[in-house]
């Protein structure tokens, strides 16, 4: 039904059928489906309906992207997990490298398993990585650029050939942290980064957040080709806001405190919390904007570290601030969560047009 579903609902922002035609054709097709089971009464009834059924009517299901088709992708994943595993730690990062390919032949190319090519992604990522850690020496900006460089070259020839979603977000990631080392040993030669970011902390958070929101603004084409999220393009942009998050948000920190990020290790003032939340609070209106939950979960450390320093800085008698942090931040989610929808609506329609016609529609 899921297929059906979106199928309409692209239909509906083509205009080919308006909104109540679209949601009595969805109701007539449910029916259909489950029609097979119409001798089942009471509180069996609904277990005629087919399974997938549900996620149709869930807000905001079609942003995740398609991993399980059956329990066979998991047997196949923990089988794959294993066997990688135990390659590694006999014969190390170069033998899985090979080994990755001849899986990847059989369960992407051949039988198109997604949760199968998300683990074989991330394996190649991993052994790449080490491999290249292990013939290499030192760990200053041009290692670091070199590393990437070969992520690059891996992912690209894996994307090219098995076309994975994740492949190609991961190639993109690497593409623009080899650019950001290769910046970084412009300026300061092999230096280690940690030893630039320790003398310029707000150039190196400057020049992150620069190439993040350029990974940002490459999520968002493939967002904005892809409104109904009914397509890899989806997918894509799902990985990529996943990692564009996080890095938004800790690039804005050490720009604005001129620190590694975790502004709270230094023993923050109030003031340094309550700009914390405003950096947070604007994610949260992107993320609800775009409609893109990452931009919430990246801030949960630093909302709740900035209601933990307020709280003490005000002199609020609690006996564990912490514990008050961690239901501060439970509840918030919780609200947000479930009023996504109602918030996408109130935001989405005040924005322009223009605005309004590149991001999801909002579901009621």
């Amino acid at each position: 039904m899921s297929d059906v579903v979106s199928f309409l609902k692209v239909a509906q922002e083509r205009g080919v059928v308006d909104e109540p035609t679209r949601k009595r054709l969805e109701t007539l097709h449910g029916e259909l489906a489950a029609s097979t089971g119409a001798g089942a009464s009471g509180v069996f009834a609904e277990l005629s309906q087919p399974s997938y059924a549900d996620d149709a009517d869930i807000p905001g299901a079609s942003e995740a992207p398609r991993f399980i088709r059956g329990f066979h992708d998991i047997l196949i994943t923990i089988g794959i997990v294993i066997a990688l595993g135990g390659l590694w730690a006999l014969a190390g990062a170069i033998a899985v490298i090979p080994a990755i390919i001849v899986l990847a032949e059989w369960f992407v190319k051949r039988q198109r398993l997604a949760l199968p090519a998300f683990t074989l992604t991330a394996m190649l990522v991993a052994s790449v990585g080490a491999f290249m850690e292990s013939v290499m020496s030192g760990s200053g900006s041009l290692t670091g650029a070199l590393l990437f460089l070969a992520q690059v070259a891996a992912l690209a020839l894996f994307y090219w050939r098995y076309r994975v979603p994740v492949a190609l977000a991961a190639l993109i990631w690497a593409g623009f942290s080899l650019v950001f080392f290769l910046i970084l040993a412009a300026l300061g030669g092999d230096a280690k980064p940690g030893s630039l970011f320790n003398t310029h902390p707000r150039l190196i958070g400057l020049i992150g957040l620069a190439l993040t929101f350029g990974m940002f603004a490459v999520a968002l084409r493939f967002d904005t080709a892809d409104r109904m999220r009914v397509t890899r393009r989806s997918d894509v942009a799902f990985w990529l806001h996943l990692t564009t998050a996080p890095l938004l948000l800790y690039s804005a920190f050490a720009v604005l405190f001129g620190s590694d990020g975790f502004w709270w290790s230094d023993k923050p003032s109030a003031a340094e919390a309550m700009a914390a939340i405003g950096i947070v609070t604007l994610m949260v209106l992107i993320g609800i904007i775009i409609d893109r939950r990452a931009f919430v979960t990246s801030g949960l450390i630093s909302l709740g570290a900035a209601l933990a320093i307020i709280t003490r800085e005000i002199g609020v008698d609690i006996s564990s601030i912490t514990a008050f942090a961690f239901l501060a931040v439970g509840v918030i989610v919780l609200l947000l969560g479930s009023g996504w929808q109602q918030l996408r609506a109130m935001f989405v329609e005040a924005m322009p047009e223009a605005i309004r016609s590149r991001v999801p529609p909002v579901q009621r």
